[in-house]
Formats: structure tokens, sequence, C-alpha cells
């Protein structure tokens, strides 16, 4: 039985175009889709081509097969027959013994031995080989009368059999042949599917890896870390993308001390004519230039209000601009801290009626003192703008991490704007009618960011739950 020798065309060899994958991957990404494409299709292309042609060969092939076999039993059939047809006109012959009779018998004897001959030539199988020899034996040349046709038709008989049992097996082994054929094209996608399907994962996990390095860039933008420098590597798009950005980061980080030189200078700048401001709205409620009537009063407190906004803006202002820049790590106790706000808000907490529950354990623990005070100053005065009658101060160390949070029983924060709350000046929708600058939470995350720290929104209801976490070394550990 023949056997299909598989002819694998030969496929453009891409990685010698390109000297290395990293080569590849710094293309452009259409170029890499291409290529792509290229290596994973093309060898599917060709083996479907290769099966299409081969199959279109094999069909061919069987169609003859069946044609001569249809051939050949026509002929084998024409031989009985002719045999027959002779024998019965030998018998005639010899009662009628015309000389025109015989020689027609002759000439039938021929083209018989002719038959004979091509199908003994057609298919020479091993187990036919002999009997045709022993039939052709049996059908000499000369002598045509004393032809033995009982026993030509017993050779005749003992061919037929194994003669149809040939020409069976020449349509298996064709049918074997494209069975074969079958299993080597599903070999072949069996191999090259799963290798269209490495390729793609390849390229997509590259894209998607150069689309988190570029969402990890735009974080670091958002969260106004300007220091580091952007450098995206990959392909092209991202290369170029990555030189620009680093161009905007640079700008930014200039526009940002910019801005916070000119907050530096212009809070400083404002604080002298605030206090004389302030200085001189005093002396006019002293009374000491003569008595005040009730006009002038409420215009004495419009003032007095104004003056207390403004200087709470450039107290904001400052504290901002200040915690931007590297804050002193002097480390005190957190219960001097606590002392401190409790004095800072005294007067606060007792118009609000708001109860204030501070921690009680682990107070002697030494905390960043500056960073520490803004962060709990703004958080707790937020809260006591916002909150109904509660404010919960917690404080836990976990091994060398601190943990503080404030929760108060208030309206609580937007889910949809927790992302802008850290921005400058930014207002949720809940302080419309409440005072403020909008600095207090953009101080709480400067600071945090000095500590190295992170925040996040707690769910509460009601209420707002702000948890800030930082590493300090210098703490005890205590579980």
């Amino acid at each position: 039985m023949g056997t299909v020798r598989l002819k694998w065309p030969k496929i453009p060899h891409f990685a010698q175009i390109k000297n290395s994958p990293a080569k590849f991957f710094s293309q452009s990404l259409s170029q890499q889709a291409r290529l792509a494409m290229l290596l994973a299709l093309v060898p599917i292309i060709i083996l479907a081509l290769w099966y299409a042609q081969q199959t279109a060969y094999q069909q061919q092939k069987t169609n003859e097969i069946y044609n001569k076999n249809q051939l050949l039993i026509l002929s084998f059939n024409g031989l009985k027959s002719d045999i027959s047809a002779l024998e019965k006109a030998h018998l005639n012959n010899q009662l009628l013994n015309n000389a025109e009779l015989q020689k027609s018998i002759e000439s039938k004897w021929q083209t018989t031995k002719k038959r004979i001959d091509f199908l003994k030539n057609s298919y020479p199988a091993e187990q036919l080989v002999a009997k045709w020899q022993q039939l052709q034996l049996l059908t000499p040349s000369e002598r045509v009368s004393e032809v033995d046709y009982e026993q030509l038709q017993q050779q005749l008989q003992s061919i037929e059999q194994p003669f149809q049992n040939v020409l069976e097996t020449k349509l298996e082994e064709q049918a074997q042949q494209l069975t074969l054929l079958n299993q080597y094209f599903l070999f072949g996608l069996f191999i090259l599917i799963p290798l269209l399907i490495a390729i793609s994962l390849l390229v997509i996990r590259r894209v998607t890896r150069q689309l988190n390095a570029l969402e990890e860039v735009i974080w670091q933008l958002g969260e106004g870390r300007f220091e580091t420098p952007i450098n995206l590597n990959g392909s092209e798009e991202f290369v170029a993308l990555g030189k620009e950005l680093d161009w905007l980061r640079e700008e930014l980080q200039r526009s940002h001390k910019q801005k916070e030189t000119f907050l530096r200078h212009v809070s400083h700048e404002l604080k002298t004519p605030l206090a004389s401001l302030t200085e001189g709205n005093s002396l006019l409620q002293s009374g000491n230039f003569g008595a005040i009537s009730s006009p002038q009063q409420r215009i004495i407190n419009i003032m007095d209000g104004a003056l207390s906004r403004l200087a709470t803006l450039i107290d904001d202002l400052l504290n901002y601009s200040a915690a931007s820049h590297p804050l002193a790590q002097q480390q005190h106790a957190f219960s001097r801290i606590k002392d401190e706000l409790i004095k800072h808000f005294a007067t606060q907490i007792d118009e609000t009626n708001v109860t204030v529950h501070w921690p009680t354990k682990n107070t002697n623990v030494q905390l960043p003192y500056l960073p520490v005070k803004l962060i709990l100053t703004q958080l707790i005065g937020n809260a006591l703008q916002y909150a109904n009658s509660r404010i919960e101060i917690e404080y836990r160390i976990v091994r060398n991490d601190v943990y503080i949070s404030v929760k108060d029983d208030g309206p609580g924060i937007d889910l949809a704007e927790q992302h802008k709350l850290t921005q400058p000046f930014y207002r949720g929708k809940y302080s419309e009618n409440h005072s403020g600058s909008g600095l207090g939470l953009a101080i709480v995350a400067e600071c945090i960011k000095q500590l190295k720290g992170t925040l996040r929104w707690q769910h509460a209801h009601p209420g707002c739950h702000i948890c800030i976490q930082f590493p300090n070394y210098g703490v005890p550990t205590n579980a």
C-alpha cells in the first residue's frame, strides 16, 4: 500500500526578519498585528490549500480506479462470454466443417487471448499471476480445435473471486489514503490552532501590559507624583505617548511649583493687611470711638465674619502649601496631639453639642507630630461641620502600621465623588450649606503622601468613615 508523503511548504521565518522578540514588540501595534496574523494564519491557510489540493487529487485517483475496475469487470465478463461463444462455435464447426466459420473462430480466439493478456497486466497481483499464467497455457495459439473448453471454464471460475477481491482491495487502499490524508490535516490543525491561540494571547498580554503601565502612569499624574520620570516601553505608539506624558509631567511639576510659590507668597502677603483689618474691627467694636448704632454693629459683625473666613482660608492655604513640602518628622506621643486638638476644638464642640469619643489605648506611642496633627485637625474640623451628634476617633497599631479613623453620623459621602474630594478646592454636594475652603481633604492627602500611607473611605450608614493607614517604624510591635 502506498503512503501519502506530506510536502510541507516553506513558511517565511519572521524571526529572521526581526532580530529579536524585543524588536518585534517595539514596532507599531498595526505592524505587530499584521506580523502576528501572518505567523498564525499563513500556515493554516497553506495547510488548507494543501489539503484541498490533495483531496482533489485523491478523489480524481479514486474515480480513475473505479472506472478502471468497471472496465476490467466488463472485460472479464466479456472474456467469459467469448469463451462460451467459442465453445459453441467449435462444436457447430465440428458438424459443419466450414472454412469460413473456422477462420472466424481463430480470429475470435486471438481477440480472446489479447483480452486475457490485458486482464493479466492490469493488476499483476501475486495471488492472480499464477492463475492467469495457467489460463494462458490452456489457450495455445496453435491447434485451436484441441482446446479443452471445460477446463478453461473451470480456470475462469477459479480466477473470478480473487479477481473481484483484487479490485475491491484497490478501492479500499484508496479509501485508506483519503482517511490518512484527513488525519494529517486534523493533526496539522491540532498543532497550528493552539499556535494561533498562543500567538494571539501573547500579543494581547503584551498590549494589556502596556495598557496597565499607561494606567499606572496616569494614576501617578493624577496623584500628583511629578518627581518620577515617565518611560513607557513597548510599541512605537506607547513610546511616543510616554514621551508626551513625560513632557506633560514636567509641565505639571513646573506649574505645581509655581502654584505653591504663588500661594505661599500671597498667603504671607495677606497676613499683614488681614491683621490690620482684624485689629481695626476690634477697635471699632470696643466703643472707644463713640457709641455704635445698630446698623453700624450689623456691618461690623459682617466684617468680623468675613475676616474670620478669610483668616481660615489663608491658614488652609498655608497648611496646604506646607503639606506639599517635606514636613518635619518630629515624634510626639499621641496623647499630646490629642490634648492639643481637644483644646483647639473646645469652643466649636461646645457650640455644636457634638460628642467626640477619643481612643484611650496606646496613647503614649510616638507618632510624626506635624503631619498627624494636620490630618486630624482637618478631619475633625470637617466632621464637626457635618456630624449630627457623634464623632468617633479610632486609633490602633498593628505591627508597624498605624491605623487612624474618624467617623461621624452626618450625611456621608457620595461614592461617585470620593475620588474627587482630595482635589484642592473641590466641595461635595453636601457642602453647599457649610463654610470651608475645599482644601481640608487636599491637605490630608498631601500629609498622607508624606507619610507614605493610604486614605480610604469605609462604608458607614449613616455618616462618613475615613480611615488612614501609614507605616511608623518607630512604634513598638503591638498586635
